[in-house]
């Protein structure tokens, strides 16, 4: 499609849409991404909570452990284990610490060992419990008299640990009391439910020792945290949001990690179900945008399309057209100036006739007054030589014969200065145009016959023109023999009409050589006269005030190779201008 030939209408539409179209998806752009952000960042806050209720719930039980050890270890009953290395009092330890952490004994074990890292008793007796006692030992006794606690590795188990020193009253170590629980998924799942759903993995040296996950999902997810630890971490199938924490041992050291993940999904499907809302709203926007812009660039355009249906028609020479003036904006000025703009030329060209009129007298007054002179001299001397002398019959008969002549000669420049000057009548009526045609042919058909020139008229019976009937016969008649006169070998004249409104526009074309291009300017002037050995060249410029004097006009078409053609404009009757 070629840009140039978009109308103004469209052009504003699909700028418009384009412009709003991107406006819309820039803005829905802009908010899912504003809310994805919105999104991770909850949910990073979200696994920042989980992280401080893990750390609470760890420092809780880590305190609880402590106290009760720190308790137990203090206790009459614990000592009297250590001197008896069992016996009632393990029992008594046993009561105190089942007493002491209720249900939460399920996953907490007591251990009481010996200095020499013998284990004196277990509670509960099934405990899965650190099988190193010696090395859980010595680690107390580096820290005697303080307690020690941090997470300790054996055997493929993950433990957390509270170690408390007990000593003789002489301050040396007498025993040691091991407070703790193994790391496993129960406790990992124990974690989850009181986090609210946040997803825990506990690491160490390569090995997973808890997870709330499956093992196909923990393995991808410890796979994709060590390749590329990110914002977001994926399983494969859903994508979470992860934050690590470190787990040390009784010396501060870096043992494992403890990653706790919050799953993206939820806000996922959030974002889907936003986006698909922002969807539907840009789809609807743009739909009624797209609407309200075509609307608004067509009241917009509308001034301007009638200002170029009023340009096309002063340039068909109909100066009485004028535009609408519906508001006072640039738009409305324009066709204001544009209406008297019009008035302008059709003054213009009233006042361009009616000089054109006295000057086109002045020299057909001159022209005939120089004209006149040689019938004149012949009708006086044959009159001199009538009176004078007494002439033979035979030349009594030819000096007639010229004084005759000289007479219809004068004539005729009489007629002609009659129809330059007379201007318009006023016997117009209305009339059908075909019938004004056929009856200005009759006269020239014995002519185009002879020189085997075919008159073709193609105008529908119902068009019908306000005219003056013998005037108007006469301008085709004009056309016709100028296309006759430059067409002696044959050809093909053909007229035709088409209604336009309140006007109708005739056309006469023929297949003859075309208009010279040195008289195409100045076709319509009086007395030119190309090519002709009679005639004073005023057929096309009566011709052309004819049609004028009727508030019409009369021009010639391009020259495109096939002829001449000559266009009428005139004021169609009441029939063709409301047809039906």
């Amino acid at each position: 499609m070629n840009p140039r030939r978009i109308s103004l209408l469209w052009k504003i539409w699909l700028s418009t849409s384009v412009a709003l179209t991107a406006m819309f998806a820039l803005m829905g752009f802009l908010v899912q991404e504003s809310v994805q952000d919105t999104a991770t960042r909850s949910l990073q806050e979200e696994v920042q909570s989980s992280a401080k209720a893990y750390q609470a719930l760890w420092e809780e039980r880590a305190e609880v452990l402590e106290t009760l050890a720190r308790v137990l270890s203090g206790m009459p009953a614990t000592r009297s284990a250590l001197e008896t290395r069992g016996g009632g009092a393990r029992d008594s330890v046993a009561e105190v610490w089942s007493r002491a952490l209720g249900k939460a004994r399920a996953h907490s074990f007591l251990l009481l060992s010996g200095a020499s890292g013998e284990v004196v008793t277990v509670v509960p007796r099934d405990s899965a419990i650190p099988s190193n006692v010696p090395l859980l030992v010595e680690q107390a006794r580096r820290y005697f008299p303080r307690q020690a606690k941090g997470f300790f590795v054996e055997n493929s188990v993950l433990h957390q640990v509270a170690l408390t020193p007990i000593y003789t009253g002489a301050g040396k170590l007498n025993g040691v009391l091991v407070a703790g629980f193994p790391v496993n998924d129960g406790v990992a799942q124990q974690l989850k439910e009181s986090t609210g759903r946040s997803e825990f993995i506990f690491a160490a040296r390569g090995q997973v020792y808890a997870s709330t996950m499956s093992d196909r999902l923990t393995g991808t997810v410890i796979r994709n945290l060590v390749r590329a630890p990110s914002m977001l971490v994926s399983d494969g199938t859903h994508e979470y949001v992860p934050l690590a924490r470190d787990l040390r041992n009784m010396e501060g050291k870096v043992v494992g990690k403890l990653y706790i993940l919050r799953s993206f999904e939820d806000a996922r499907e959030s974002i889907a179900a936003l986006r698909r809302r922002i969807f539907f709203i840009w789809e609807a926007a743009v739909v009624i945008g797209l609407m309200v812009t075509y609307l608004a660039a067509e009241w917009i355009v509308k001034p301007v399309k009638d200002l170029d249906k009023a340009a096309s028609e002063v340039a068909m020479q109909n100066y009485d057209y004028r535009v609408a003036v519906d508001s006072d904006d640039e738009l409305g000025r324009l066709a204001a100036t544009f209406n008297k703009m019009c008035e302008s030329l059709q003054s213009a060209r009233a006042e361009l006739i009616r000089r054109e009129r006295i000057a086109t007298i002045g020299r057909l007054a001159s022209s005939i007054v120089h004209d006149l002179r040689n019938p004149l001299a012949a009708i006086y001397g044959g009159s001199e030589m009538l009176v004078d002398t007494k002439p033979a019959p035979e030349q009594t008969r030819r000096i007639a014969e010229n004084i005759y002549k000289a007479s219809r000669r004068i004539i005729e420049l009489l007629d002609d200065l009659v129809r330059v000057t007379r201007g318009k009548t006023n016997r117009e009526e209305t009339c059908r145009l075909h019938d004004v045609v056929r009856e200005s042919l009759t006269s020239l058909e014995s002519q185009a016959r002879t020189q085997a020139v075919k008159l073709l008229v193609d105008i529908l019976p119902e068009i019908e023109v306000v005219t003056d009937r013998a005037r108007l016969e006469g301008v085709f008649v004009n056309l016709v023999q100028n296309a006759l006169d430059v067409m002696p070998d044959g050809g093909e004249v053909r007229i035709r009409a088409a209604a336009e409104g309140a006007w109708i526009t005739a056309e006469v074309e023929d297949t003859g050589p075309g208009i010279p291009p040195e008289i195409r300017s100045q076709l319509f002037q009086p007395f030119v006269s190309y090519g002709k050995k009679n005639g004073l060249g005023l057929g096309l410029a009566l011709a052309r005030q004819t049609v004028l004097d009727h508030g019409g006009d009369l021009w010639a078409g391009p020259d495109d190779g096939r002829g001449a053609r000559f266009f009428l404009r005139l004021p169609a009757g009441t029939d063709s201008a409301h047809p039906g």
